[in-house]
């Protein structure tokens, strides 16, 4: 059995991935454990190097990147039968997987505390044959994501989300939907609709408050055609954690569940998945229970 890899996307943390990737053995050897440095040229590079970590028994794999290159070596290690434990330097735009597991946001402390993290198995979720770790989503806002560049990115960072989002709250458009939710079927028209492993969603800490990373359950939130005052009385909501929309069943809604399959039934569109763009509907979503195991702060 091998010690630890690490595994770097070069272009991660305005560029600075090569420095926490030296930052990072450096503090591994302090401990005496052997690193081997793994570099991205391209996405497909992470899950090989992945299924390497797999099959070479590494105890560790340490992901340098963001919630796509996470979510890359996630779906590389997922069908392996050993997997090692995964612990993430946070170094992308929203880092929205990092943040569920209460990483630290700054890269340089994770690195210094990492080497005292403690395991935990935590929940993923499958939307047809593809793992997620944050978030499935569909409607107006999420497709936003797509069109936000790499410029964008670098300049604004997390705030780039927000201004296209903020944006895409006047587009009205609407899926007719049917969800078979744990076997109960309903049809519903909705503006967004999203699935989440955890409590953070976009950057959101307590988007789902009653979510655990290790409950056994996936939460939707839905949000039905409503005027753009209401979806931003929902959105304010959202980031204050007062929960107003609970209150508001006829603008938006939230549910656990276990499995579920979702159909748009009025038009052809795609899901974003952990942030990229994932596969059209319909869609197959369930939880994979403790299917990983992270490394997370000793006090989480």
């Amino acid at each position: 059995m091998k010690d630890v890899m690490i595994i770097a996307n070069p272009s991660s943390g305005k560029r600075k991935a090569e420095e926490y990737a030296d930052d990072m053995e450096k503090t591994f050897l302090k401990h005496e454990r052997k690193v081997d440095i793994k570099w991205t040229e391209k996405i497909e590079d992470v899950s090989r190097f992945s299924i390497q970590a797999s099959e070479e028994a590494y105890q560790l794999l340490v992901i340098i990147g963001g919630d796509g290159t996470v979510s890359e070596a996630a779906n590389g290690l997922s069908s392996q039968k050993y997997r090692p434990a995964m612990g993430i330097i946070p170094a992308g735009t929203v880092n929205n997987i990092a943040k569920g597991l209460n990483v630290p946001a700054d890269p340089a402390e994770t690195i210094a505390q990492m080497p005292r993290f403690k395991e935990k198995k935590a929940d993923v979720g499958r939307v047809n044959d593809r793992i997620f770790l944050s978030s499935v989503s569909a409607g107006p806002v999420p497709e936003t994501v797509w069109e936000v560049s790499e410029e964008q990115k670098g300049k604004f960072g997390q705030a780039a989300y927000f201004m296209e989002g903020i944006k895409s709250l006047r587009d009205e458009e609407t899926y007719a939907m049917e969800l078979t939710i744990d076997e109960k079927k309903v049809d519903i028209d909705l503006n967004l609709l999203l699935v989440g492993v955890n409590s953070s969603i976009a950057g959101i800490p307590n988007f789902f408050d009653e979510a655990e990373v290790d409950d056994g359950k996936l939460y939707l939130f839905g949000l039905k055609r409503s005027t753009i005052g209401q979806k931003l009385t929902v959105l304010q909501a959202l980031l204050f954690s007062n929960k107003e929309f609970n209150d508001m069943q006829d603008v938006a809604f939230t549910v656990s569940f276990k499995r579920a399959v979702f159909t748009v039934k009025n038009k052809e569109t795609f899901t974003t998945v952990d942030g990229d763009q994932g596969p059209a509907f319909p869609i197959i979503v369930e939880i994979l229970p403790q299917h990983f195991t992270f490394l997370v702060p000793v006090d989480d």
